[in-house]
């Protein structure tokens, strides 16, 4: 296959900062007086961030609006992503083959496009996509919409663009939105790795090792 572009998730695929969406919901419940439970995060996610917001403010009663409550994730995360995330393995060589290559890149991400812009600035990586694109616009990534707008503004053929992703349930749907996709290991992710490998196109461990 020629791939023509290539659509990266962010978090546990082009970053290590899953460990981040495992804390923040719990931080913010505490913060408005809810007990969250240790596996909270398990909870959340397939959703996009207003989705959880709006979620965590009726399970637990809440008593800020669901803007204050996307507001108050966003707070929490915004200086993990602008000063400590670390680049998972190979995102650098990948990304750097890819442009030698002519191929498009951008970001699909649940995160703020601009907290992606950030992260991939202080990485030095930033320079290798075109933009980046949230799940906060185009809704969570149980829909194909983010995909085939990042494929659009490519101007890329989605069976010709391919998806990096971490998740098992957002590679199924660039699968079934006709993306061919490509398996990133995370480990927060462990016990989906079987089912991510035999999903994916491609499953790799560092994505320096990928290859159409």
């Amino acid at each position: 296959m020629k791939v023509q572009g290539a659509i990266f998730d962010l978090d546990g695929t082009l970053t290590d900062s899953m460990y981040i969406w495992n804390e923040a919901p719990k931080a913010l419940v505490r913060r408005y007086g809810g007990q969250a439970p240790e596996d909270l995060a398990a909870e959340l996610k397939q959703m996009g961030r207003r989705e959880a917001s709006a979620y965590l403010k009726e399970r637990f009663r809440l008593s800020g609006t669901v803007e204050e409550l996307m507001e108050g994730i966003n707070d929490l995360v915004a200086e993990e992503y602008r000063l400590r995330v670390p680049m998972k393995p190979g995102a650098d060589q990948l990304l750097a083959r890819l442009a030698a290559e002519g191929i498009p890149c951008c970001i699909a991400t649940a995160s703020e496009d601009w907290q992606a812009q950030a992260a991939m600035e202080r990485l030095g990586l930033w320079k290798y996509f075109r933009f980046a694109v949230s799940c906060i616009q185009y809704g969570g990534k149980t829909r194909p919409d983010i995909y085939l707008e990042a494929a659009r503004r490519l101007g890329t053929d989605p069976a010709r663009t391919v998806v990096f992703e971490d998740a098992l349930h957002a590679a199924q749907t660039a699968h079934d939105g006709g993306f061919p996709v490509c398996g990133v290991y995370d480990a927060s992710a462990e016990a989906d790795q079987a089912a991510l490998r035999a999903l994916a196109d491609w499953y790799v461990w560092d994505l320096a090792a990928w290859r159409p």
